[in-house]
């Protein structure tokens, strides 16, 4: 223990290792306790990673703690080894001590550390090292190999499907088709949207009949399989003729005013009058609702007729029998 009169202020320093003999390789501590009066000042010194062959392998921060009398403790721990054997004199360590604007310096006792070789049997001769425990093996240690081949394995089959679906020239990924809207109802839509925007009466009376004509071709090629946008007002008409089935005269009356006015329209410069314009847009919208596909939602299957019939065959009899 060293001993330091600062103004008649006594400081103690003690530098202690935790025992003084260890084996090559072992890790001991080294400790440093000052004591002093609260007013003065102490730097520790800064000690580099190794001390002769003694290497420090770390030092923790100084604490601080209270003594009677108003003093205080300061306690410092570093952790040193060695991997050399024999005695190692750790030589004193220097503390400048600050207090009241003189300046002293303190030092430290020297410390010998003994290293001692493990003890060799050189009878057995050289021995083989010694191999490794085998650790289990966790989870987590596979986890990354069992994504990494599932990782692959979607890797291979994208590609086999991304090659099989284009030597069939279809699209890698194919959207479920959209459910397809009746043409009566597209054409109805069409014809509500022309009629709102009142072309005819903001003099645009080419336009209208363009419109209305287009509405009513696309509604024909859809609802009868007529290439309607591509035909005259003449060749519609014919095709028409193999329809008879599918479309009354009435119909066909109907569309035939529509398209003989729209021609007149577009080619003569024809100025109809608003009831005329009013009358062709009815006309197509009657001529839509009468050519109108009716969807049937159930079809009675023929085993359930004959049941209904011959029910009802039992039921006159039963009446027949009780009336005579």
């Amino acid at each position: 223990m060293s001993l330091l009169l600062v103004n008649g202020q006594e400081i103690k320093l003690k530098t202690a290792l935790e025992r003084d003999s260890i084996w090559l390789g072992d890790q001991i501590k080294l400790l440093i306790v000052v004591e002093q009066s609260a007013g003065t000042k102490i730097e520790f010194p800064q000690l580099p990673d190794s001390i002769l062959k003694v290497e420090i392998l770390n030092k923790s921060k100084i604490d601080t703690s209270k003594l009677d009398g108003n003093k205080i403790q300061l306690k410092q721990t570093y952790l040193v080894t060695c991997f050399d054997s024999g005695a190692h004199v750790i030589p004193p360590f220097v503390f400048k001590v600050r207090k009241e604007g003189s300046i002293d310096s303190l030092k430290s006792n020297s410390l010998t550390l003994f290293v001692k070789m493990p003890p060799v049997d050189l009878k057995k001769g050289p021995v083989d090292i010694k191999k490794p425990f085998a650790a289990p093996v966790t989870f987590k240690e596979i986890a990354p190999w069992i994504l990494g081949i599932i990782l692959i394995g979607a890797i291979v089959f994208l590609i086999i499907y991304a090659i099989s679906r284009r030597n069939k020239n279809k699209p890698l990924f194919q959207r479920p088709p959209k459910p397809k809207i009746p043409a009566h109802l597209i054409a109805l839509q069409d014809l509500d949207k022309l009629k709102g925007e009142e072309l005819w009466q903001h003099e645009k009376v080419k336009d209208y009949y363009t419109r209305l004509t287009d509405i009513v071709r696309v509604y024909i090629e859809e609802r009868f399989a007529i290439a309607a946008m591509e035909q005259t007002s003449f060749e519609i008409l014919t095709s028409f003729k193999a329809k008879e089935s599918q479309v009354d005269s009435k119909s066909v009356g109907e569309l035939k005013e529509i398209l003989v006015v729209a021609d007149l329209v577009k080619f003569a410069k024809f100025t109809p009058l608003a009831d005329e314009n009013h009358k062709m847009l009815s006309n197509a919208y009657l001529f839509v609702k009468e050519t109108t596909v009716e969807v049937v939602t159930e079809v009675p299957k023929p085993a359930e007729v004959k049941v209904k019939e011959a029910i009802k065959v039992d039921l006159s009899d039963k009446k027949g029998e009780g009336i005579l």
